[in-house]
């Protein structure tokens, strides 16, 4: 069935374009050496494990002008892609690519990256292997000079290796959910970085060597486990700042103790004979006609504007907290008064003559 396809495909002897999507390929045909004017090839979501070794001749392919002997020319293949396919590995026939530019192996099972595919790619600007099981980056991948776009999403990398940063020519890197703790201090180098991914993963200290990435406008460091920013955050020329469901604050409230206020005798005796009275009792109005200086005294009352309680002085604290909202409502100046003293010396005046005696001494 492979062999039918690239046989159609090269009945055109110019054919640049190539898409072969979902046909179930478990290998490149042969016949792929024969298409020396591929520019795009196009293999996504098939079952291919490895590249045919004629993939290797591709560079040394003929083109045959119409004179008697063949002129050779280099395979001008700019983009290939073999994402969502069953490749273990990064292939090592992708070192005869030269002019390779762009270069997609998203979605297969790569767990290593050897350092010979990247002797040839040396014209690569783009790389996307997200969803693999990569562990770590050859130091060899500093050979992809002109290098530009990198997204390695959704592997298991635990680090990013110093080689990296030594591409000047990078201008986004994508390392979204993988397992990586820190960055290296490199990074300094990277000049040209403009956007900078590394969402979901184990940082638990925020990189201070990236406030001196002058040209960073898009930074993502969502879901990590940063407790604090530098000041020098500031001094950033950020546009977009993605810190989301890091452990900035606290999620549970720290409790603090909160100490009773001391009352004087007089402001509790005081509140037990404003509370009486509220209630209209015979035996402490006709107190107040007793004793008139009494009168006089109970004529400071304030009466708390919070909690409704009548106090004779107002400048003392409520131990009750309200909504923020209702406080907003009051003065700034009115303080709550302690509603829970009120009735602590109610045993301590049975007596209507005692208590109002006692008003009268202090």
């Amino acid at each position: 069935m492979s062999e039918k396809l690239f046989l159609k495909a090269i009945q055109s002897q110019r054919t640049s374009v190539l898409v072969i999507n979902g046909k179930d390929l478990t290998s490149l045909p042969s016949l792929i050496q024969k298409m020396n004017y591929l520019k795009v090839l196009d293999l996504k979501f098939n079952q291919i494990s490895k590249l045919c070794p004629e993939f290797i001749n591709l560079t040394q392919a003929y083109i045959f002008t119409g004179q008697c002997s063949p002129s050779p020319q280099c395979f001008k293949l700019r983009t290939l892609n073999l994402g969502n396919n069953k490749l273990e590995e990064v292939p090592e026939e992708l070192r005869t690519l030269n002019n390779l530019e762009t270069l997609y192996l998203s979605g297969n099972l790569i767990k290593s990256f050897s350092s010979i595919p990247c002797a040839g790619l040396v014209n690569l600007n783009f790389l996307n292997m997200n969803n693999n099981l990569l562990l770590k980056l050859p130091p060899e991948i500093n050979r992809l000079k002109n290098l530009k776009y990198l997204s390695l999403n959704h592997n298991r990398l635990i680090g990013i290796p110093k080689e990296l940063c030594s591409l000047t020519f990078l201008y986004e890197i994508q390392l979204n959910y993988n397992q990586i703790v820190s960055i290296p201090e490199e990074f300094r180098d990277m000049k040209n970085l403009s956007r900078l991914s590394l969402a979901r993963n184990c940082i638990k200290e925020f990189p201070i060597v990236l406030c001196v990435l002058k040209k960073l406008r898009v930074l993502d460091l969502a879901g990590n486990f940063i407790q604090t920013v530098p000041k020098e955050l500031q001094d950033m020329k950020l546009r977009v700042f993605f810190c989301e469901e890091n452990p900035f604050v606290k999620k549970h409230p720290i409790y603090i103790e909160q100490k009773e206020d001391i009352l004087t005798l007089k402001e509790i005796t005081a509140r037990y004979i404003l509370n009486e009275m509220t209630e209209q009792d015979p035996w402490y109005l006709q107190g107040i006609e007793d004793f008139p200086e009494i009168l006089n005294i109970l004529a400071r009352k304030r009466t708390c504007v919070l909690c409704g309680k009548r106090v004779l002085f107002p400048d003392i604290k409520c131990v009750t907290f309200k909504h923020q909202a209702k406080i907003w409502k009051a003065s700034y100046n009115i303080r709550r008064v302690p509603i829970d003293a009120v009735m602590c010396s109610q045993s301590c005046f049975k007596k209507r003559n005692a208590a109002f005696f006692r008003l009268q001494e202090i």
